[in-house]
């Protein structure tokens, strides 16, 4: 078992530097390339998590930067993309503060458990959309 996850994680990793070293050597000139890459990693950073691959290769055609150096970002960094929103909600809370839970104390204690799980991450909301505009 244990052989089978070795295998595995290198394949995954050589796929990465594969997509790496490919995404280094775009035969164009390397300022479109860097914008692609930048505008790859803000999209990675917006919360737009299923469409984020084929809008990003559109918004570069618009734009006209590296589509491909962008998609590639956005496929590279997809794995990190809960670290990305966790950063999107401290820099929203740092710079909004945090939105007031809808439930008092009081209430607190006839509402059932789910329902004030969804109620604040329905809190997180204001800061996140906030922080991912600046990230981005």
């Amino acid at each position: 078992m244990a052989n089978i996850i070795s295998k595995l994680f290198c394949k995954c990793k050589d796929a990465c530097k594969d997509s790496y070293h490919r995404l280094l050597n775009l035969p164009e000139a390397p300022q479109k390339v860097a914008q692609g890459i930048a505008l790859g990693v803000a999209f990675d950073f917006l919360p737009v998590p299923f469409i984020s691959i084929p809008l990003s290769f559109l918004v570069a055609k618009l734009v006209r930067v590296h589509a491909v150096a962008a998609t590639l970002t956005v496929c590279l960094f997809k794995p990190v993309v809960p670290l990305f929103f966790t950063l999107n909600i401290f820099m929203g809370k740092l710079l909004v503060g945090t939105v007031p839970s809808p439930i008092t104390p009081k209430l607190a204690q006839s509402v059932p458990i789910f329902t004030k799980a969804i109620l604040k991450i329905k809190a997180l909301g204001f800061p996140f959309l906030v922080g991912s505009v600046i990230n981005a």
